[in-house]
């Protein structure tokens, strides 16, 4: 199993260095195109032949197809996410097209890095790069070639640097400010990028000996940086809603106890609302653990359970006061009450719009694991063979590390709630077996856990549960 996932993981990397590596080349060619064509023809347009425009044409059409390559052959198993693509495409339109009409006014107005403020909250940070990268030297060439608000002659010493500052605060966008949650930490940050490209276009400046240039360019630099980062924090929120994604920034709202489906689980299930964010205080650590997202983790830990508000009195947390319906009716009837949470918890957080990211593990918590209880209580009433699979979840297994660590949680959770005095030992045991069961059921094996990761979830459990289940020590009379 170890080396299989190291295997995968080995030819995930190199595909992604490669097809990063694919969309370099073809930029790298267009801007060589792009040279060769302003050295011939020089910077006028009316100069331009029609094999000129033809190669313009041709490579940003080659381009755009090696960024769209990028995007569905960069993720793990060959899966496409549309959703994701069409808001980035979305982001690259707003920010090309922004930048492409403030450069009418003046070329140091652009908002260049705009694209990688937009993109890098929504998407993985290389994607954020390669687009941002992609929309600079799209921009770039079409400034290059003359299409300037119709000027007849646009200075390659001044289109150059604008170039460089782009790509050099589009990186630092790009892998600085994808995992902000707070908007203070965004906008601070997005001014120190500005900051660093006003200072980097100045040593072009100083280079050409033309500071009086920088000095005119400087009101227009300051309104950009000002335009990328409110663009980016007014935006983000918006594309976030419309195509349903999953951000950091997201994670925190789904998980605020405001939130409508949580809200409910407080006050109509508050035994399973307590396991909850007892299940998401284990999973956050472990997914911390083993460098997967906390927030992920614990947004979905605080769902993965909200179909038990289809009837809350059939789970045992949420019985206290009350008699256990269970005891009058016949086990096939219980273990399909139990097995429908998790179908119910997916119509639930589809109603509510609960990103699918979240709202898949409301059916992989379970996968297809038994429903033991009611699995014997059968066998005991029954003379016959009692066919597993009615006493089991008809759910999917996880697939990936942040469903397995809930399923792991979860259930590891239920039983030390259920241990008498339990100790640091008992429990490494308890959730060894309760690992050790889910793999031999083959839990795993539609996910790229891998045992060291397992070993990992092990241990945090363990060393964490003593905080969460600690003894107090009792006063006087009770007081």
């Amino acid at each position: 199993m170890e080396v299989n996932t190291e295997n995968i993981k080995n030819r995930s990397r190199m595909r992604k260095r490669f097809l990063t590596a694919l969309v370099f080349a073809c930029a790298l060619v267009y801007v060589l195109a792009i040279g060769i064509i302003v050295l011939r023809f020089g910077y006028n347009p009316r100069h331009l032949s029609g094999l000129s425009y033809a190669i313009i044409a041709i490579g940003s059409a080659a381009i755009l197809v090696s960024l769209l390559v990028y995007f569905i052959y960069s993720r793990r198993g060959l899966v496409f996410n549309l959703k994701e693509f069409t808001a980035v495409f979305v982001c690259m339109s707003i920010g090309y097209t922004l930048s492409l009409c403030l450069s009418l006014v003046s070329l140091y107005l652009m908002p260049i890095a705009v694209t990688a403020f937009l993109i890098s909250p929504i998407a993985r940070r290389r994607d954020a790069f390669v687009c941002s990268l992609t929309c600079i030297i799209l921009l770039m060439s079409v400034l290059l070639v003359g299409v300037h608000g119709g000027a007849d002659r646009i200075q390659l010493v001044d289109v150059l640097p604008m170039f460089l500052m782009g790509i050099l605060t589009g990186s630092l966008a790009a892998y600085s400010v994808s995992t902000d949650t707070k908007r203070l930490s965004y906008v601070l940050k997005g001014i120190v990028i500005g900051i660093i490209g006003a200072a980097a276009l100045f040593v072009c400046f100083a280079i050409r000996n033309a500071f009086k240039e920088f000095v005119k360019a400087l009101p227009y630099m300051s309104i950009a940086i000002v335009a990328q980062v409110l663009t980016g924090l007014l935006l983000q929120p918006i594309i976030e809603k419309t195509f349903n994604l999953v951000t950091n920034s997201r994670l925190v709202e789904l998980t605020d106890r405001n939130s409508p489906l949580i809200k409910r689980l407080m006050n109509e299930a508050l035994g399973t609302f307590s396991h909850c964010m007892s299940v998401a205080n284990f999973a956050e650590m472990c997914a911390v653990a083993i460098g997967e997202n906390p927030y992920l983790a614990r947004a979905c830990s605080y769902y993965h359970d909200v179909g038990k508000l289809a009837n809350p009195l059939y789970y045992k947390e949420n019985q206290a006061g009350h008699t256990n319906p269970h005891d009058d009716l016949l086990p096939e009837v219980s273990a399909e009450i139990i097995r429908g949470h998790t179908i119910e918890g997916l119509k639930l957080c589809r109603k509510y719009r609960i990103p699918e990211e979240i709202s898949h593990v409301t059916v992989q918590h379970h996968g297809t694991l038994l429903i033991p209880v009611f699995y014997e209580k059968a066998k005991k009433l029954t003379d016959g063979e009692v066919d597993p699979y009615e006493y089991s979840y008809h759910g999917v297994t996880p697939v990936t590390k942040i469903a397995a660590i809930i399923m792991i949680c979860d259930s590891g959770e239920a039983a030390i709630r259920a241990m008498d005095k339990p100790n640091g030992e008992k429990v490494d045991k308890l959730i060894k077996s309760l690992i050790d069961s889910r793999i031999a059921a083959g839990q795993f094996d539609n996910c790229d856990i891998s045992l060291r990761d397992l070993n990992t979830v092990r241990r945090t459990i363990v060393n964490s549960f003593g905080g969460m289940y600690h003894e107090r020590l009792k006063y006087p009379d009770g007081k």
